[in-house]
Parts: C-alpha cells; sequence; structure tokens
C-alpha cells in the first residue's frame, strides 16, 4: 500500500503525518517543538538547523511506522510559514537565525527604500503592499546591521524551501514564498533584478521558481541511507501553510471563504482572478489557475489568552477547560444588553489597516457588566475584524459563496453563533481538521497521481457541521460594528501618541 509523508514547519512546533492513500487515513502524527527568539522587542527568529533537525526526528519516526504497517512511502510534501528569510553560505550552511514573516524590525529600512513614487511601482509590478514581510527591506537591514553576514550570503529562500533543500540536495523556491517575498516581477513569474537591487543583493543568489505541485527530484542518496528510506521517494516543491491549511478546509473553489481561529487570525479566499489591493495578501492557491488573496489579524486566539492569564488566572473556574466554562457562562448573558465593543489591535495589526501603532481598546463598559459579557466582547471583537475583511473584499466584487470556519476557535459553539450572526451568513464547519501537515501530504500524493483530482480532499475531510445566522440580530451586530469602525476611524491619530509616553 502506498503513504505519502507531510511535513509542516511551523512558528511553535514541526508536525509530520504518515497519509495511507488507499484508506485516506492518517497512520502516525509527530510534533515536535520549535523555538521562537526575540533578542529585542519586535524581532522573530527561529533556527533553520532545528527545523531540519526536528523533520529528520519525525521522518525516522514516520518511517518505522510505515515498515511496521507494511506501508510504502512514494513521495513528501512540504509546507510552512512565509515569507521567512532563510540565507546560506557557498557551502550551503546556515549563515544565522531565520527572520520570521511576523519580524517587526525593519520600519526604518521600509521607509528607506519606499516613497510614493516607488511604492506605486513596486505594488503595480508584484501584486504586493508595503509591509514588514517584505524581503528587500530584511536584506537591507542585514546590510546596515550585520555586514559580515550579508558578505557571505550566497543563497536566499524561505522556510519549506530549506527543508527541499536539505531532502533533496537541490536549490529550488515555491512560488508563494517568491509571491509575498515581493522580490518577484508578477506578470514575469519570476525574480528581476530591478526588484532585487532593492535588497542590495545579487539575482544570482535566489533560486529558480516553481510550482507548489512540482517534482523537484529525488530525496538524496546520503540521505535515503541515512533513514533507511528508499531513494526513488519523491519531494514536492511544497505550498504555503495558510494555503494548504485553507484547501484542507473546504477552500477549492471560487468564491470559498476560510476564517482560522487561531493565535492569529487569518481569512483566506479562492478567487479566479488575482486580487490587487495593498490592504491584503496575494498567494497563488494550491490547484493550479486560482489564486488566494488573504489576510491576518495580528491578535485573536493570543488575545483571548492574555484575557484568561491577567484576569481570571486567580479565580475559581476550571483550568483544564476554562473556554468551555467561559462560553457556558457567557451564553446565559443577554447579548442585546451588552453594550462592550472591543478593538482587537493587541499587536497593533496586520491586514486590513496595517498600523503598527493601533492599540487595544475596550469601550462600552458599566457597572453593570460582568466578566461574562468582556468574553463576549471579545469573540465579537475578532469576528467584527473577519466582517471587516469580508467588506475589501465585497470592495472588490469578490463573490463569497461559501464561509468554512477551522482551528481550535472553531469548536466553540458559543463563538461560531456569533461569527454567523455577525456576518449573517453560515458557517460551515468540518470535523477532524489537520490542517497544514495533511495539505502538504495530499499535495505530495495528488502530485505523484495517488490522487487524480482535487475534490478527492473532502474524503478526508470528515463530517461538515453548518451554523446558521439568527436574523433577530441583524440590526443589533450592524449598529455594534458601525461603532467598531468609527472608534478605529475615530482613534488612529492618537494611537502613536501612545507610544511618545514615557
Amino acid at each position: 500500500m502506498s503513504c505519502v509523508v507531510g511535513i509542516d514547519i511551523g512558528t511553535t512546533s514541526t508536525i509530520g503525518i504518515l497519509l495511507d492513500t488507499k484508506t485516506n487515513k492518517i497512520l502516525k502524527k509527530v510534533s515536535l517543538k520549535v523555538d521562537l527568539f526575540s533578542p529585542k522587542i519586535g524581532w522573530a527568529e527561529e533556527n533553520p538547523n532545528q527545523w531540519w533537525s526536528n523533520t529528520k526526528k519525525i521522518l525516522i519516526k514516520l518511517i518505522q511506522y510505515s515498515k511496521l504497517k507494511k506501508k510504502k512511502i512514494i513521495a513528501l510534501g512540504t509546507t510552512g510559514m512565509l515569507p521567512a528569510l532563510v540565507i546560506l553560505d557557498k557551502n550551503g550552511t546556515v549563515i544565522r537565525n531565520s527572520i520570521q514573516q511576523s519580524d517587526g524590525r525593519t520600519g526604518k529600512q521600509i521607509k528607506q527604500l519606499f516613497n510614493y513614487k516607488i511604492q506605486k511601482w513596486f505594488v503595480k509590478k508584484t501584486k504586493c503592499g508595503v509591509n514588514q514581510q517584505l524581503i528587500a527591506p530584511k536584506l537591507l537591514w542585514l546590510k546596515q546591521n550585520e555586514k559580515n553576514n550579508f558578505k557571505k550570503i550566497h543563497t536566499i529562500f524561505g522556510s519549506y524551501d530549506f527543508i527541499n533543500f536539505k531532502l533533496t540536495g537541490k536549490y529550488s523556491i515555491e512560488h508563494n514564498w517568491a509571491l509575498e517575498s515581493g522580490l518577484m516581477d508578477f506578470k514575469k513569474k519570476k525574480f528581476t533584478s530591478d526588484l532585487v537591487k532593492l535588497g542590495s543583493v545579487k539575482l544570482s543568489m535566489l533560486p529558480k521558481i516553481f510550482p507548489s505541485d512540482h517534482i523537484l527530484g529525488n530525496i538524496s542518496e546520503n540521505l535515503s541511507k541515512e533513514l533507511s528510506l528508499e531513494k526513488n521517494v519523491k519531494v514536492i516543491a511544497g505550498c504555503a501553510d495558510h494555503v494548504v491549511s485553507a484547501f484542507s478546509a473546504g477552500i477549492k473553489k471560487s468564491g470559498d471563504v476560510l476564517l482560522k481561529f487561531g493565535g492569529a487570525g487569518d481569512i483566506l479566499i479562492s478567487t479566479e482572478k488575482p486580487l490587487n489591493d495593498q490592504r491584503l495578501f496575494l498567494d497563488f492557491h494550491i490547484i493550479p489557475n486560482l489564486f488566494m488573496p488573504n489576510g491576518c489579524m495580528a491578535s485573536t486566539g493570543t488575545m483571548l489568552n492574555w484575557f484568561i492569564k491577567n484576569f481570571l488566572s486567580h479565580s475559581k473556574m476550571p483550568e483544564s477547560n476554562i473556554y468551555s466554562y467561559l462560553d457556558k457562562k457567557a451564553s446565559q448573558s443577554n447579548i442585546l444588553n451588552n453594550k462592550i465593543i472591543i478593538l482587537p489591535y493587541f499587536l497593533g495589526e496586520k491586514t486590513p489597516i496595517h498600523d503598527v501603532h493601533a492599540k487595544g481598546t475596550i469601550s462600552g463598559l458599566g457597572l453593570n457588566n460582568t466578566i461574562y459579557d468582556l468574553w463576549i466582547g471579545f469573540l465579537e471583537a475578532v469576528s467584527f475584524g473577519f466582517k471587516h475583511h469580508l467588506d475589501v473584499l465585497c470592495e472588490n466584487n469578490l463573490p463569497i459563496n461559501n464561509i468554512f470556519a477551522s482551528d481550535g476557535g472553531s469548536s466553540s459553539k458559543l463563538w461560531m453563533q456569533i461569527t454567523a450572526n455577525i456576518l449573517q451568513k453560515p458557517i460551515k464547519i468540518y470535523k477532524n481538521i489537520e490542517g497544514s501537515s495533511l495539505g502538504a501530504s495530499f499535495l505530495a500524493a495528488k502530485s505523484v497521481n495517488l490522487y487524480r483530482n482535487w475534490n478527492e480532499i473532502r474524503n478526508l475531510l470528515g463530517e461538515c457541521k453548518t451554523v446558521i445566522p439568527q436574523k433577530n440580530l441583524k440590526k443589533h451586530y450592524y449598529n455594534k460594528y458601525k461603532i467598531y469602525l468609527n472608534l478605529y476611524k475615530n482613534l488612529k491619530n492618537l494611537f502613536p501618541k501612545f507610544d511618545e509616553i514615557n
């Protein structure tokens, strides 16, 4: 029987799964912790060698299990966060820690590179907005602050590109890293010297770009011996974690939307045409000829964790299921009497406002309010943020046909009902979604023809349930949402002044 492996190079963990393509079952899952380093405020770095060490340990366990079950591994697919920056020297050795996509050290370099004229040219050429994720400002920062490391640069690419290099010995870049890097000419689908020079590097430092389903080749001979794995195992170019995660949550057709209720809040939509709106990011869909415009709210689940840690850590609430306990108690509150409105900008905000100065704000408090009213306010804040993104999509005349929800927050019945009520649209939720690692394994299987069409992902997703909006709350949430938008508009110019307080 044939199996495939999916490896997810995540921000907090490396995850690997072994998928049986005959039974459509995950035979084994292995997860190892990843360390995130923040040497200074706003910095986010990781050690690529740890990613590779984790990957090898995971592969050993998955290979052992496959042999135990007499399953043959045919292909391996990778995924990971992007656009992290990984730099290698001429010997293929990692020069320094990766600079992560969430790293915020390049504000000065962004100002140096992008005046109004250049920004307008850049957006038109790359389909990218100017934001902290771009690779050129990170490279310029290295040139200005780590000259010796900068001089050693021979190869530039991303997280799962690095893992693919370690698996095959071949240099390559998957096209979503290329797109989000801001170094690729969108029309030409290749890196160009006029964009690359923004980072003060050479075009030759960037490997060839490949689509997600491209077979890069076999695992290297040395690695096959080390892992006791057949040397004809195929390695697939892979894809961005949020893209394959969306695909594995049901986003297969134009107009499908995913709301990811994780530590950060992601919103992704499948489209037939690329969206050129600076308020959002743009990626290629895992399915050829489709695109995936997307946004990311900086603090959603992390904001809820902050609230629990700081306001409820010494309470008598049961720690093991504090989320469900809060949901149960909050469900007994009268929604119509809750006037609390919260801006969820506890880490500034990425899309759609791109405002590093934005602050978390709680408004509408009264002496009648309880801790459970606040909990509802925080849940509503995230859902209002998602609605803000949907408004941007509607402004671009994009159809919204089906809305799916995934990740940890989607298990909350209260939160899903609140979201459906705010959006006034049904929310679909698949059971037992494995996310990025499942998407990576499916991509690998599809690339080597173990699956014949993209719709076969449905066989891996389990039962789907639908949450229906309550029409009687439409006016209530319409009014609250208007205030939500106006709160930010009215406070926007004040937020930077908070940073001046000393």
